[in-house]
């Protein structure tokens, strides 16, 4: 992922409610490695059910506001799977996260789209980890890049769907 200044990052977000007036950047945006992530995601420390995702879109900073629903306890047992990284975690991991679309009308701004996500939202990090490898498997270099290839594609159809220029109907 190129390099992105706080105001480009603070501009990227299209689906902010009106009434909400400035994204609150993490701490520790000035330390973040561009290169070695393929979105970057954080929590809003003064809502922590609140989530920023940001990725590059056709060359153009693109981001979204998302809300962290609470998981349900009957699923205690169960694995589920991040719908950006494809990776299976413990049920308490990983949290539905849905995302407003953005309009100027509010009745529009009632559809949302949302999908599973790693709570911690590191699925750069869960990409890059390295696979176990069997005689007849690819080298591990080219599995970590099909994985980070996919992640992007993923996050980018995801950014499209729920902004204007990428809705279908």
């Amino acid at each position: 992922m190129r390099a992105m200044t706080r105001a480009e990052v603070r501009s990227a977000i299209v689906n902010l409610d009106p009434t909400q007036k400035k994204v609150h950047l993490p701490v520790w945006f000035d330390e973040v490695q561009w290169h070695r992530i393929d979105y970057l995601g954080w929590r809003d420390l003064r809502a922590p059910m609140r989530v920023y995702l940001v990725a590059d879109v056709d060359d153009r900073a693109t981001g979204i506001l998302l809300r962290q629903h609470p998981n349900q306890g009957d699923l205690g047992s169960r694995a589920m799977m991040c719908d950006l990284c494809r990776f299976s975690r413990r049920f308490n991991e990983v949290s539905l996260f849905t995302a407003q679309r953005p309009s100027r009308d509010k009745r529009q701004r009632l559809s949302t789209v949302g999908l599973h996500l790693c709570a911690d939202l590191d699925c750069s990090a869960n990409v890059q980890s390295k696979p176990i490898v069997g005689p007849f498997d690819p080298p591990v270099e080219e599995t970590i890049d099909r994985r980070r290839e996919g992640l992007r594609e993923r996050t980018t159809t995801f950014l499209r769907s729920v902004t204007d220029r990428g809705r279908t109907a």
